[in-house]
């Protein structure tokens, strides 16, 4: 299977383990910064879990702050728990729940743990989620593959995070070809125009956990569904559907 033939400048493809100093089976544009989309939500999971925040203390949010692509605005929820507001963005990738939980944590906190604490090098938090009026004045957030590997490396470390973060569900991209209902699968992706990713952690049995992700910008969706679903078998060293 070569996976290689569907790199080109407008994509990243990393697969490799997901401990320290493991050396990668792929890596490809892996420190190259894209528009991260949803799969920043993963850098703010890591910071409330780092930051040892009481998950049952409860969040308000206005009505006014209840936007599209949430399961809160559905139900006109308008405040829930730390631990709920963290389950709603990484299970149903709620963009409400994102917003309240970037208000409560401010951007100027996100981003000195993910440089400071993290490491991370690409890493911007610049804007709130389906705000495009700060897309339109420069502002956005950006990440790259190497520092994706970086904050699941901290979440699979914490129960909780790997409790939290086991509730995504994603079908189309990594686990495209993965049907093993055992696969242990940690993932989050995103999407918004011109942008396509998916990151995951996958574990078979009592094996290795493997990160795995694709993060890209105006590349061809279709063709990147077939390349996020080479680098999950690529991760489980297969060929063929995992059954």
């Amino acid at each position: 299977m070569d996976i290689q033939k569907f790199f080109n400048d407008n994509n990243g493809v990393l697969i490799c383990p997901l401990n320290e100093g493991a050396a990668a089976k792929y890596s490809h544009n892996a420190d190259k910064p894209f528009k991260s989309a949803s799969v920043i939500k993963t850098f703010i999971l890591a910071y409330y879990l780092a930051a040892g925040t009481d998950l049952e203390r409860e969040i308000e949010l206005p009505k006014s702050m209840l936007i599209g692509t949430s399961i809160m605005t559905e139900l006109k929820l308008t405040k829930a728990t730390v631990r709920e507001l963290l389950i709603y963005m990484m299970g149903f990738s709620d963009n409400s729940a994102t917003n309240a939980l970037f208000a409560d944590a401010s951007f100027e906190a996100l981003n000195s743990f993910c440089k400071n604490v993290l490491g991370t090098k690409n890493t911007v938090i610049g804007r709130k989620m389906l705000d495009y009026a700060a897309v339109e004045r420069g502002e956005d957030n950006l990440t790259s593959l190497n520092d994706c590997l970086l904050a699941m490396r901290f979440i699979i470390s914490h129960p909780v995070g790997r409790d939290i973060m086991r509730r995504h569900k994603g079908v189309e991209r990594i686990m495209r070809y993965i049907y093993d209902p055992d696969m242990e699968y940690y993932g989050k992706s995103g999407s918004i125009p011109d942008v396509y990713n998916d990151i995951a952690v996958l574990r078979k049995g009592e094996g290795e956990y493997i990160f795995a992700g694709v993060l890209s910008y105006k590349d061809d969706p279709a063709r990147l569904k077939r390349l996020m679903g080479w680098t999950g078998l690529a991760a489980m060293d297969a060929e063929r559907p995992v059954v």
